[in-house]
């Protein structure tokens, strides 16, 4: 059988945990039980513990992410998704400045909804496609990265 082809169980199963990633990404409260398809097609619950390092998170997001743009085969992309999901559900879980935590947990939300689009295009075999859907997180970085720091005049002035 072709390793990238999947079983119609294993494309069930992981369609089921991509809609319960999904859900709680749109209610935008982060997964305390995520259910995430092992290899032999048996069920595991994993814990989100929230970071206390966002900073230490951050650099093992970035790795993943590196990691899955590197990635030579479906199976290890898919490894590194996961791992960068979970990375994300940590720090969806770590409370942010009161004025920074909407837009943060907006962003991440964001993220977390591109990595479902790269999910489902590993999960019907589209490598390339996955990889060009995961520039996208990178854009996405930049984008919410650009105001987390304060500016120039926030710094002289405040606010």
């Amino acid at each position: 059988m072709n390793h990238l082809m999947f079983s119609p169980l294993k494309k069930l199963l992981l369609t089921l945990l991509l809609a319960s990633i999904s859900q709680s990404v749109l209610a935008q409260t982060p997964a305390d039980n995520t259910q995430v398809a092992a290899a032999d097609s048996k069920t595991v619950s994993t814990t989100v513990v929230a970071t206390t390092d966002v900073e230490a998170t951050m650099k093992a997001m970035a790795l993943h992410y590196k990691k899955a743009q590197a990635a030579a085969d479906i199976k290890q992309m898919q490894s590194e998704i996961n791992a960068l999901q979970h990375e994300i559900a940590k720090v969806q879980s770590y409370q942010f400045p009161s004025e920074k935590q909407q837009l943060f947990q907006k962003g991440l939300s964001e993220v977390q909804q591109q990595l479902l689009l790269v999910q489902q295009q590993l999960l019907d075999g589209n490598m390339a496609q996955a990889k060009e859907q995961l520039t996208q997180v990178d854009l996405l970085k930049k984008q919410y990265h650009k105001q987390r720091s304060p500016g120039f005049w926030q710094l002289l002035f405040g606010g």
